[in-house]
């Protein structure tokens, strides 16, 4: 594992932690153009960092989310795999990070192999884990992208909406301590 972790089945896609963007001759190398940090404050409040980043020139952009079970990650799976779709379509490399490089950008990416690769989340988070061992999104993305599996099985358009919106009014909300045992309860 390293700062920039490249996934070997998505030619050009990376993936890691906050301070891979502070290491330009390792973004340089991997021929990171775009990065997508999905992360809970903005970077551009770090001391310093504003002047940094906007220097590297990188396209850029930022889901601002907490890695909590909680969160509505699923809301900007579209967008986001949209973004890594035209980052790589122009032969360059696209860096998608949260804080560690862990959950978060995780779950983005294996969202983004479900889309493009129509492979299921657990083949995607499989080819995750190739590049990066450490990658486990946690249950409450890893319940939406059991969700988002099902969104893909229908065309963009009014029944995708009314699925989403049905898991929105329903999905579960609890403490740490809640979602760990229910996801214990759902292996067995």
């Amino acid at each position: 594992m390293g700062w920039v972790d490249s996934i070997p089945r998505a030619p050009g896609l990376h993936i890691g932690g906050l301070w891979a963007l502070y290491q330009p001759q390792l973004m340089a190398a991997a021929n990171i153009t775009h990065v997508l940090s999905v992360i809970d404050f903005s970077l551009y409040t770090l001391n310093g960092s504003e002047d940094f980043l906007k220097a590297q020139k990188y396209t850029h952009m930022m889901i601002h989310i907490e890695d909590d079970p909680n969160e509505n990650l699923l809301q900007h799976f579209e967008a986001m795999t949209e973004f890594i779709y035209r980052g790589l379509r122009g032969g360059t490399g696209v860096f998608v990070h949260c804080a560690m490089g862990k959950s978060r950008s995780a779950a983005a990416v294996v969202a983004y192999l479900m889309r493009k690769e129509d492979v299921g989340k657990d083949v995607a988070l499989a080819w995750v884990c190739e590049g990066r061992p450490v990658c486990g999104p946690n249950p409450g993305f890893m319940e939406q992208l059991d969700v988002w599996s099902r969104m893909l099985e229908i065309d963009v358009g009014p029944e995708r909406r009314k699925l989403y919106d049905a898991w929105e009014k329903n999905r579960f909300r609890g403490m740490a301590h809640e979602w760990e045992a229910r996801d214990a309860k759902a292996r067995l």
